[in-house]
């Protein structure tokens, strides 16, 4: 006969029951949490990901700005220093127009000053020439009157000896 080992067969429907207690009480929660902790890391690695693509948008705006910031800096120097070099040449322009104005300034004022010079020149040569005709006619007018004296005397002279008084 068959004989029948009970012992098996409960150890056989405990192993079942054990099977179906362990999966209703620890493996659906353990498969819960493990899948609810799947889903975490799925989103945390989505939201990683987009932070990451997030920041590479940053990071290109921020290199784009800084490009822009340069080319500007680099305008900005140039149109400084246009405006520098601008700025120079009307400075030197300027020097020169105010060297060219004082230039022809001493020119006329040494124009005026030999014009004076020639004046001043010429009335001291009409005032010395006045002196020199002056005493040129003094001597004259002396010499005919040491003449005339000497004619006269003469003559007194030539009358006395002929006896005329």
């Amino acid at each position: 006969m068959i004989n029948i080992n009970w012992t098996l067969i409960w150890n056989v429907i405990n192993f079942f029951i054990l099977m179906y207690l362990l999966k209703r009480f620890l493996y659906q929660p353990l498969l819960e949490v493990l899948d609810k902790r799947t889903a975490k890391i799925e989103g945390d690695l989505k939201a990683a990901a987009d932070e990451k693509e997030e920041a590479r948008l940053l990071k290109e705006q921020y290199e784009a700005e800084m490009a822009r910031a340069r080319e500007k800096a680099l305008e900005i120097i140039a149109e400084a220093e246009m405006r520098g070099k601008e700025r120079a040449r009307e400075i030197i322009n300027e020097a020169k127009e105010e060297a060219r104005r004082i230039r022809e300034k001493n020119l006329e004022e040494i124009q005026l000053a030999r014009e004076e010079a020639r004046a001043q020149l010429k009335e001291e040569i009409a005032t010395i020439s006045l002196f020199i005709a002056g005493k040129y006619l003094q001597e004259q007018l002396q010499k005919e009157q040491q003449l005339q004296l000497i004619e006269k005397y003469i003559n007194s002279l030539d009358r006395g000896k002929l006896g005329e008084v």
